[in-house]
């Protein structure tokens, strides 16, 4: 029982900072650092603790070594100034912690350090959390010069800023693990990193298994594998290449050891002609450099990582140790001339150099030359190739992605225009994937050709409706295309959606201004300010005001996906079915009252017309009479009858009171914070609930008298997938990430959006107890209710924009009894019911073992007969079917 994400197409670069330059600078920060990870009892050690118990050798070996080291909590950091052309960064520490002061312009901003990134060995870099997003500071500690200077990236920016965005992409090679919220650049859930450097799972993978069966088949040994998945465990963070691609639906955390990298992102390196030159030296690029040495091509596929570097020991005698290491192959005597067999291998063969990617510090060279030379000149931008293939039926849609960003970092319209031909070639086959529609639009706008850009970003954010980045995509090509008004709705939803967002919030205070329009700029700012600084903001009057109602499929009417539509064309597409189910449950109909079974857009029946006047008819009502307010629907005549009875009834008796007529809640309420508390606790508390990250069930399901199989597969964050076994075949409901479908046998497959999939995100998520405080900003007590004789809290759940949801909870036991959620329809609330009862305890775990929703006049019963969990489910169970859709034009190319 339950309750995207956009590609970063280049590193450090939005697309929206070309569109929208000059990002305006988040105020002052005054955030207090997270808080720390509650003790966990010393009889259940975590983390490395656990595998210290057996292996305190290589766990203490491993701790001394840069890896475990990668990322920490800033504590007392050295103090130190940069001057940049435009103003200086000065760093210095208070009983607060550290900071660092950004001076330019006549401005003053203040930002506390909350993370240091690097293992420090060579230098530091810091991140700040202005309101759970994570932005990097543009300078570092360099330790060979004890002193700090630009980070890499700011070099050549003459005022750089705290702006810089640190995605999931930027840490995942740093941090154990990150709680980052999928569809944002840079939002985290708190604490943004529950493990700080990276942890022996990283290379060993989930330890639970090996846990519960301690022997060596039980968890990953990276020297066991084939090379594929040996080597994938070293390039997940050593193998950056020109750009990485991730698979659709995947995350870059999904990576597990064991695998090859591929069944989650694809690497794409320069192609190099033969015999030229290596390219300029990067830091991230130890793998690419060992594959040019003689040393791996002549082994076989035998040399690895792994050969000369021991991750548990960091060796006290460097020179001596990787001389051993070299002597194991190198046994033959050495030419004359040749220093001898005690000198220094690495020093004359693996020269430290200065690295392109690493700022003001020198990295170990791992080409293994005989006679090392200097890499001359940058790597050409031309072709690019995969390190690894991805599976078949993904190189063309990786591949097009990755010369769509290759084509953005070095500005290169040949790259644009070639990645984007080649996602025309499937863009039908992956019609419901966001990031092939996000780099088409990013194609589409660089090339100037911007309502086909708006087409694209449109379709993105079809797909991922809450996705404050593919607003203001969106936005961009509204703009290009000059088209101010729609870019100024896009850019309120983004700021909506996300007010921490720069590249929106910066654009839309420019546009304002642009638009004389000062109040709405200023008001905007402060709100920002607010935001950043926790205090409350103060309007001057013109106070903006934004709704992140739901926009998914905002940019496809209706008419686009349904037939002879007459009254509702021109709504959102993901608002029709809602609107058909509020007239069959406001009548207490089915669909055929008005429809020809398998032809619904058959004019045919009386009642289908009758039904489009009626609408147009309560339009004109509300329009004429309520200022536009929809206060009259359906159900305020019919009220579960086909046709409304016009004869009141004979009273009989007078009607007990009903709560309106009490006055407050009772004062002995607990906090909805205590109810949702009471909940986790109830299922088993936290720690079991964050155990579970697969869950298989099988049982029946009961529609209508009729009874059939049932299977839910749900693996965690945000996968599931519904099989109901009927007589006529199966009927799937699947959801994958950020977009989801329905098919059924006979009838084509639909697509879930608007309150649809936002209801089935809720329904996979196996952790959905933690998380609705996040999902609802504002909880709400109401007054108590019985439900099925039972005592029961009422929590009323509210999203700005969103019709609320309730959710009813057990006095006694504290678990949830009831959830009531609405989608909006333009004809009134649609509304479902969900019971849970028979709760059974499942690896500690209280679960729901029958469910039964209820619509009006529709009623459906689940019951579960078995659970597993922490079991393997193969993502290709979510895999989405290929859909039709005419193929964009191409660019004219960037000029």
């Amino acid at each position: 029982m339950a309750g995207r994400r956009i590609l970063s197409l280049a590193p450090f670069i939005p697309l929206v900072q070309v569109i929208f330059p000059g990002l305006a600078r988040p105020q002052a920060s005054h955030a207090q650092p997270p808080i720390q990870n509650a003790a966990v009892p010393a009889t259940e050690p975590t983390g490395s603790n656990r595998c210290k118990v057996c292996h305190s050798t290589e766990v203490e070996g491993y701790a001394r070594s840069a890896m475990a080291h990668a990322l920490r909590r800033a504590g007392q950091e050295p103090s130190g100034t940069v001057t940049t052309p435009n103003g200086k960064i000065t760093a210095y520490a208070s009983p607060t912690g550290s900071w660092q002061r950004l001076e330019t312009a006549g401005d003053v901003s203040n930002y506390h350090i909350d993370y240091v990134i690097g293992s420090g060995n060579h230098a530091s870099g810091y991140l700040v959390d202005i309101a759970g997003h994570l932005f990097q500071s543009p300078v570092a500690f360099y330790k060979s010069r004890n002193s700090y200077d630009l980070a890499p990236g700011y070099e050549k920016t003459p005022d750089p800023d705290f702006t810089r965005p640190v995605a999931e992409g930027c840490v995942f090679c740093h941090a154990g693990s990150a709680l980052y919220v999928s569809g944002t650049d840079n939002q985290y859930r708190d604490p943004a990193f529950p493990d700080e450097g990276i942890t022996c799972e990283r290379c060993h993978g989930p330890t639970g298994k090996h846990l519960a069966d301690p022997r060596a088949g039980t968890i990953v040994n990276p020297a066991k594998l084939e090379p594929g998945a040996r080597d994938s465990i070293c390039e997940q963070c050593h193998l950056m290449g020109v750009t990485r691609v991730l698979n659709p639906g995947r995350e870059f955390r999904d990576f597990q050891p064991g695998q090859r990298l591929e069944s989650t992102f694809t690497t794409y390196h320069d192609v190099l002609p033969p015999n030229s030159a290596p390219g300029t030296f990067k830091v991230i690029s130890h793998v690419e450099q060992l594959a040019l040495s003689a040393c791996a091509r002549n082994s076989q596929g035998r040399l690895w990582c792994g050969t000369c570097h021991d991750t548990h020991n960091k060796p006290a005698q460097p020179v001596e140790y990787y001389r051993s290491r070299c002597l194991t192959c190198h046994t033959a005597n050495f030419p004359a001339g040749h220093a001898g067999k005690d000198s220094n291998c690495i020093g004359c063969h693996m020269p430290r150099r200065d690295a392109q990617d690493g700022g003001h510090t020198a990295f170990t060279d791992h080409r293994i030359q005989r006679r090392p030379e200097e890499a001359t000149g940058s790597a050409p931008a031309g072709e690019i190739a995969a390190w690894r293939e991805p599976a078949a039926e993904l190189k063309t849609r990786n591949l097009g992605i990755a010369y769509i960003s290759a084509g953005l970092q070095r500005r290169s319209a040949d790259s644009l225009v070639r990645g984007y031909r080649l996602l025309t070639e499937v863009q039908q086959q992956f019609s419901s994937d966001p990031e092939v529609f996000t780099s088409m639009g990013t194609a589409l706008l660089i090339g100037k050709q911007a309502s086909e850009a708006e087409f694209a970003f449109e379709r993105a954010l079809a797909l991922q409706p809450n996705s404050p980045v593919a607003e203001t995509n969106v936005a961009a090509a509204h703009q290009q295309a000059g088209d101010i008004a729609s870019t100024l709705a896009h850019l309120e939803r983004a700021v909506a959606l996300d007010p921490v967002h720069p590249p929106a919030t910066s654009a839309l205070i420019s546009l304002y201004r642009q638009q004389g329009n000062p109040a709405k700029a200023d008001d905007l700012s402060e709100k920002v300010r607010a935001i950043l600084s926790g205090q409350p903001a103060q309007n001057s009057g013109a106070a903006v005001q934004f709704t992140a109602a739901p926009a998914s499929n905002s940019a496809r009417a209706a008419e686009a996906d349904f037939k002879n539509l007459k009254v509702l064309n021109g709504i959102p597409s993901d608002q029709l079915i809602p609107s058909m189910r509020f007239i069959t449950s406001s009548l207490g109909v089915q669909c055929t009252f008005c429809h020809v079974e398998g032809h619904f857009d058959d004019d045919s029946k009386n009642e289908k017309q009758i039904a489009r006047s009626m609408m147009r008819m309560m339009y004109a009502i509300n329009k004429n009479y309520f200022d536009g307010t929809r206060e009259v629907t359906c159900y305020s005549c019919h009220r579960g009858m086909p046709r409304p009875n016009g004869v009141p009834a004979v009273a009989v008796g007078s009607p007990p009171p009903g709560r309106a007529d009490v006055i407050g809640l009772p004062t002995d309420l607990p906090s909805a914070d205590q109810i949702i508390d009471n909940f986790i606790r109830a299922l088993g508390g936290t720690a079991a609930l964050e155990k579970i990250s697969t869950r298989v069930e099988t049982g029946s399901m009961q529609v209508d008298g009729k009874s059939f199989g049932v299977e839910f597969f749900d693996k965690g964050p945000d996968k599931e997938l519904l099989i109901q076994h009927g007589s006529a075949g199966d009927s799937l409901t699947v959801l994958d990430s950020n977009s989801g479908w329905i098919s059924a046998p006979g009838r084509p497959t639909r697509n879930l959006s608007g309150p649809d999939l936002d209801a089935a995100r809720a329904d996979a998520d196996l952790q959905f107890a933690l998380h609705i405080k996040d999902m609802f900003p504002e909880l709400r007590v109401e007054y108590p209710e019985a439900v099925d004789g039972h005592d029961a809290y009422v929590v009323a759940g509210n999203r700005e924009g969103w019709p609320s949801w309730k959710f009813y909870f057990d006095e006694q036991s504290g678990l949830l009894m009831r959830v009531v959620r609405y989608a909006e329809s333009p004809l009134g609330l649609d509304p479902t019911q969900i019971d849970y009862t028979d709760y059974r305890a499942v690896d500690g775990v209280q679960i729901p073992f029958t469910w039964t929703s209820a619509r009006s006049g529709s009623r459906s019963t689940i019951q579960i007969e078995t659970i597993q969990q922490n079991v393997t489910i193969d993502d290709d169970k979510f895999m989405k079917p290929g859909s039709h859709k005419e193929p964009i034009s191409q660019p004219t190319p960037a000029r």
